[in-house]
């Protein structure tokens, strides 16, 4: 992925069915497999490692917090499989798709296991690993898994400088020592087939957005409408500034979900015009990679749904080469 800043050019990614009614291992393989095929630049996993019945965490991704209903998470996302070992399988029956994380939940993941999974996943495929992050939303997640909820934040902060520093090594000996992690001389391999893999920072809240500008290699962008994600890509840029870094460097990537609220209706039933100029205000709104999810009522239909928007959408919107890894 090139820096995305605000041009004209824009890549395509697709959501993978990982969670919810169609999520199996055969329909991820067929699934990635025609992404692939149709061109789309990146397939793009989540993260939750637990689903609670009851949630009392207010979720903070859109225009404004909201409560979630009893069982709201379970009953929509479940079966939810891991992330990282899907992003494997999906590597398996894939040769050049990116595999990208929207995202990792990382402060509630031992940072040396993801540090080696990331690695080998990326060593495996080739270099296709865009490894997202965020803090989460849900505590009861971070106390499930006896993970401190309060200082997540910099706890990621860490987890970035200690992964960095990990995959960019080209010494035979690494070692870490923070606030959080104290790691002993050790063998830093497996290495990356990236140097470095790129990470993208999620989230909308004021530290969030900073910290993407500040640490980011990008910024990542839940759903939302183009003229939001426009305002906050502007707070990531004057993050950037801040900090002395280059802004039109970072990669800046947004999702659009089928539901009403975020205007991308099921691609059967909308007007390609329609669709076309939606995406065109994401473009000028400076996306740099699109997320979109296309699941449809069935398997079959949600396959029927990829090659419809590569041709009739994708197609008409300007982007780069497709490259290979």
């Amino acid at each position: 992925m090139e820096g995305m800043g605000m041009t004209a050019a824009m890549t395509f990614g697709v959501a993978l069915p990982q969670w919810g009614r169609w999520a199996d291992p055969e329909f991820l393989r067929r699934y990635a497999a025609e992404a692939e095929r149709c061109g789309f630049e990146a397939v793009w996993g989540v993260d939750h490692l637990v689903m609670p019945r009851r949630i009392d965490s207010l979720y903070p991704l859109g225009p404004a917090p909201a409560a979630v209903e009893a069982d709201g998470v379970a009953s929509v996302l479940a079966p939810n499989y891991e992330m990282v070992a899907t992003l494997s399988w999906v590597a398996s029956c894939t040769s050049r798709v990116a595999l990208g994380t929207a995202v990792c939940v990382l402060p509630l993941r031992n940072t040396m296991v993801t540090a080696r999974q990331i690695a080998t996943v990326d060593a495996f495929s080739g270099g296709r690993v865009r490894f997202g992050v965020g803090v989460g939303w849900m505590a009861e997640e971070g106390s499930s898994v006896g993970v401190p909820w309060t200082d997540r934040g910099s706890r990621m902060d860490e987890q970035i400088d200690l992964l960095r520093a990990l995959w960019g090594t080209q010494a035979d000996t690494f070692e870490f020592h923070g606030r959080y992690h104290d790691v002993v001389p050790m063998d830093p391999s497996p290495r990356p087939s990236q140097r470095p893999i790129p990470i993208l920072v999620g989230g909308h809240s004021d530290r969030a957005l900073d910290r993407a500008g500040r640490l980011g290699d990008g910024w990542i962008a839940a759903p939302m409408a183009p003229e939001r994600f426009a305002g906050l890509a502007r707070r990531v840029a004057e993050s950037a500034e801040r900090h002395g870094r280059d802004p039109a460097a970072l990669l800046r990537c947004c999702s659009a979900s089928l539901g009403p609220e975020h205007q991308l209706h099921d691609v059967s039933a909308a007007g390609t015009d329609e669709l076309v100029d939606l995406v065109g205000r994401y473009r000028e709104a400076g996306v740099g990679h699109l997320q979109v999810d296309l699941r449809a009522g069935s398997p079959a239909a949600s396959l029927d749904a990829l090659e419809r928007f590569a041709e009739d959408v994708a197609a008409l919107t300007p982007t780069p080469a497709r490259r290979g890894p």
